[in-house]
């Protein structure tokens, strides 16, 4: 059996993205197979203008995450404890992350149950910490009781190798897309008149640049999907640009198969739900060139770009000039859509 434990989210809570998603995919179709313990989202703490309450509020966060939530975890487990066997593996979905710490549940899984294979799953880029002698700590701490360390993308295998852990102690996957919810729901076509570019997703997005490239590009139309993101000040007097607030999942769906375009600024990149589905919606990708970007897409379905507003502009007035060849780019997406199915991640958690 494969345990897959798994952290619960609001932004993809009850959605056909996101990492618990995967797994009720994966114990549907393999129901002999998997196992799925969902840790409830995460406690909010937020803070004030009191400098004595954000005290208070911050001794709370530090027990809530080192203490309660390892008790936790070991109440929601205790069935998986009770029948493990050593032919059993188990995943920790959401591994290196203090905000969501795993750390002392995979050590007394490691303790308790030595013969049980142990895999941890790390889906955050290499520069999501910014503080470069915080993470390497992070890996030094939290690598020991597992078997092996998963990613989504080659670039944070890469970074993992370049922190002392062994490649052999790596395995590098993908993220998947939910193509029987994520597909076209109109003819797949190009706008002849003016084009339609959407940016999603808010992790590590560049949105000052962004702004300037709807204002420098009169003659296309922009989606924005800011979410929560108090970003409207950037996009003052640019009517071209049309911001959307928070979406349901099918709202969002809606807007990415009316447009033709998924446009990416992005500092960092691993596996992401913005990238694979706009790939099984059939949008033609212009993306910065970073990360694991190349992992998910190819020169025949997206144009590369450095982070500057110049070679932004460069790839989106080559593709208004041409409208041909975003229809075979949407194509081109369709096809790499496919490669990242239920079926092959299975195949990946089979075969570690």
């Amino acid at each position: 059996m494969k345990y897959l434990i798994v952290q619960d989210w609001a932004s993809t809570h009850g959605n056909h993205a996101g990492m618990v998603h995967m797994c009720n995919m994966l114990k549907m179709k393999y129901p002999n197979d998997y196992e799925i313990i969902i840790k409830g989202v995460p406690k909010e703490f937020k803070n004030s203008s009191s400098r004595l309450y954000n005290k208070i509020i911050n001794l709370e966060q530090k027990f809530y995450l080192y203490h309660t939530y390892f008790y936790e975890y070991k109440k929601i487990c205790k069935n998986m404890f009770d029948n493990l066997t050593d032919r059993d593996s188990i995943f920790l979905l959401e591994y290196c992350m203090p905000t969501t710490p795993q750390k002392r549940l995979a050590y007394y899984i490691k303790r308790k149950f030595p013969n049980v294979k142990l895999f941890a799953l790390s889906h955050l880029t290499p520069t999501y910490f910014s503080d470069k002698n915080r993470y390497p700590k992070i890996l030094k701490d939290w690598t020991p009781p597992i078997d092996k360390m998963l990613t989504l993308g080659s670039s944070l295998s890469q970074y993992f190798m370049e922190n002392n852990i062994p490649k052999a102690k790596i395995s590098t996957g993908f993220h998947y897309v939910d193509s029987a919810y994520y597909h076209k729901q109109t003819e797949l076509q190009v706008s002849r008149s003016r084009l339609k570019i959407i940016m999603m997703g808010g992790m590590q997005r560049n949105y000052s640049m962004l702004a300037k490239l709807c204002e420098m590009t009169p003659y296309v139309d922009w989606i924005i999907c800011r979410g929560r993101k108090p970003v409207d000040k950037y996009f003052e007097n640019i009517p071209n640009a049309q911001l959307k607030g928070f979406l349901t999942e099918d709202e969002l769906k809606n807007q990415m198969d009316i447009a033709d375009i998924s446009l990416n600024i992005m500092e960092d990149t691993v596996g992401s739900n913005v990238i694979t589905t706009s790939l099984s919606m059939g949008l033609a990708m212009i993306c910065s060139n970073v990360g694991s970007i190349r992992d998910y897409c190819n020169e025949n379905n997206t144009i590369f770009c450095e982070n500057n507003v110049d070679s932004f502009i460069n790839a989106i007035e080559t593709l208004n000039s041409d409208k041909d060849r975003v229809l075979k780019m949407k194509k081109e997406s369709l096809k790499l859509s496919q490669i990242f199915t239920i079926e092959k991640l299975n195949n990946w958690f089979s075969n570690i």
